[in-house]
């Protein structure tokens, strides 16, 4: 079990990248607009996940049965959506409100 570090994190682009041990980069995340900032994403993947287990469960071409980056958050209950009682809707990470 690997965690991640901080330091290996790439981004550019709105793409963001991992340079794992054995010197391989790969994707994580994508971020073009929406609630959840790169920094956030990186925290949560950095307090909630090893580097192993998240990669086993993104798409990708390896695996095509994968998951999408937030959906892996969301099936976990690390990321949730919920509505206010105007039916507004809103996102929660990691129990704070975005």
């Amino acid at each position: 079990m690997t965690n991640f570090v901080k330091s290996n994190f790439e981004y550019s682009g709105g793409y963001l990248h991992y340079n794992t041990a054995n010197g391989e980069r790969k994707f994580v995340a994508r971020f073009k607009r929406g609630p959840i900032t790169k920094a956030k994403f990186q925290a949560a993947l950095i307090k909630h996940y090893d580097v192993d287990a998240y990669f086993a469960r993104l798409v990708g071409p390896y695996n095509a049965q994968g998951e999408a980056p937030l959906q892996i958050l969301m099936n976990d209950e690390i990321l949730q959506f919920d509505r206010d009682d105007l039916g507004r809707g809103y996102f929660i990470l990691d129990g704070k409100v975005l």
